[in-house]
């Protein structure tokens, strides 16, 4: 969800050295934000991850910067949330739009043609992650206080501004990630939800208050990942490191700017508390993120999560934010990330990208349907059909919005996996075949199989240089969905 908050997505698994649990500790200088809901900064409500922040009124007034760099004038306290309640998550909404499988021959079935752009020469570089030893802090193992004189030069603010207002919509925080080959441009990493939305403009600031324009390369909401540019450079870059050597237990370092730039820079410690943590994704499908416990508060987002060597190993995106849970925040790996920064960067988005196209609750969400699917012995992972986008072949089809999703290419969804399963196992323009189960005013089941083919998703990632069209998605809380068949 998006809001000044936001709910789940992600990457893949990593693994680390063993560590040495000592003693060396950093607290937030920042007090935690109230619990809200993960979602981009000036999304209402009940915003979900993929949603578009639309300003329909007003025209943009942005402060005017001086030709290279400016100074705040004041301090900004609008915040880009990102804090997500995923104890909620497991029967909501998800869009099922799935992280295809990309290889090297993505581009057959169908896949729209891209060509890189003059700065796709840039690349994130991930270095070696040293060997350490089980017993003491050596082989290249920092303190914390090496490591965050290594990393804090790298950590950015992220003041986001709308076209309705001057003032600071939001804020986030960003990696420094490096210079394009002609050294005139500087790329920062940061969370989609931090810069996503319809006439955003993006500031980059430094610890001293210093800001440069940014110019927003592109985003992907489906992982959460950012990328901007300054026309700027001669910055700190971050080191990268290999996300799966991390080794549960060990410890990592998180540094961001919780509540905004007034806590620029706030660093904190905790342990991996697990590997490869599958988080239910609202836009219809699963991501693997690092679990850990390094204090993290809306703000964060975008900011690094950092190994004992003082290397970026995650993208901290999101956070349990419920009085029942403590201590359980999310990056995303950096070895995931890597080729969609490398794509954002070369293209403005990610290409050869398979959806089907349509927005989906799982049947327990609804009790008329779950009642149902139990009586009539349906698969217990059947989805409903909320809404089927235009660009969707579905949109072709005898499909209904209120139809549930039995089946895929035969296979029974004994859960919802099963279909995102088929998705990202496929390519652009190959054809699945669905199980679709209709219910009448009577309660009378007819079940019908839909061929479908699916089509390429452009429609998650919006890019400046790219100057895609954006599908509006709908996308809606299992709260708010009041479809009913049975009248």
């Amino acid at each position: 969800m998006y809001n000044d908050d936001y709910v789940n997505n992600f990457g893949s698994s990593g693994e680390t050295p063993p560590e040495d649990n000592s003693a060396d500790t950093a607290q937030q200088s920042a007090p935690l934000e109230p619990d809200q809901i993960y979602s981009a900064p000036q999304q209402p409500e009940q915003g979900s991850y993929n949603s578009q922040n639309s300003y329909n009124s007003g025209s943009y007034t942005p402060p005017q910067p001086e030709k290279k760099k400016k100074k705040m004038s004041a301090k900004k306290k609008g915040v880009a949330v990102f804090a997500a309640i995923l104890a909620v998550v497991i029967a909501v909404s998800a869009t099922v739009t799935v992280l295809a499988k990309r290889n090297n021959n993505s581009s057959s079935g169908g896949g729209t043609s891209v060509t890189g752009t003059s700065e796709g020469d840039a690349q994130l570089n991930i270095a070696e992650t040293p060997k350490a030893t089980t017993t003491s802090k050596g082989n290249g193992v920092l303190t914390s206080a090496q490591i965050y004189e290594k990393v804090s030069p790298s950590n950015v603010g992220i003041v986001v501004y709308s076209q309705s207002s001057s003032s600071a919509s939001g804020e986030g925080s960003g990696i420094v990630m490096g210079e394009n080959k002609d050294h005139t441009y500087t790329y920062i990493i940061t969370c989609a939800h931090v810069i996503s939305g319809e006439g955003v403009k993006a500031v980059v600031q430094l610890h001293d208050g210093t800001q440069y324009d940014a110019e927003i390369v592109g985003y992907d909401s489906r992982t959460d990942i950012g990328v901007l540019k300054i026309k700027a450079t001669g910055f700190t870059a971050a080191e990268f490191g290999d996300s799966t050597k991390l080794t549960v237990g060990e410890t990592v370092y998180a540094i961001g700017n919780p509540g905004g730039t007034e806590f620029f820079g706030s660093f904190t410690n905790g342990m991996v508390s697990a590997i490869s943590r599958t988080v239910s994704s609202q836009i219809g499908y699963s991501m693997e993120c690092i679990q850990h416990t390094a204090a993290i508060s809306p703000g964060n987002s975008g900011g690094a999560l950092i190994n004992e060597y003082g290397q970026v190993v995650g993208i901290n995106s999101l956070k349990i934010s419920d009085s029942s849970y403590e201590l359980m925040g999310f990056a995303i790996p950096i070895s995931s990330a890597k080729e969609i920064i490398d794509d954002l960067i070369a293209y403005g988005r990610v290409p050869n990208r398979p959806k089907l196209g349509i927005s989906y609750y799982s049947n327990t969400s609804n009790q008329q349907y779950n009642m149902i699917v139990q009586i009539k012995g349906l698969p217990a992972g059947s989805l409903i059909i909320a809404d089927i986008n235009a660009d969707s072949d579905l949109a072709n089809s005898s499909a209904q919005v209120g139809d549930l999703i039995t089946a895929v290419n035969g296979k029974e969804l004994s859960t919802s996996e099963v279909l995102l399963e088929a998705i990202e196992n496929a390519k652009v323009g190959d054809t699945l075949t669905l199980t679709l189960c209709r219910i009448s005013s009577n309660y009378q089941t007819k079940e019908f199989n839909v061929k479908v083919k699916l089509v390429e998703d452009t429609g998650n990632t919006s890019s400046a240089s790219s100057q895609q069209q954006q599908e509006q998605t709908t996308q809606q809380d299992s709260r708010s969905f009041y479809y009913n068949p049975f009248n």
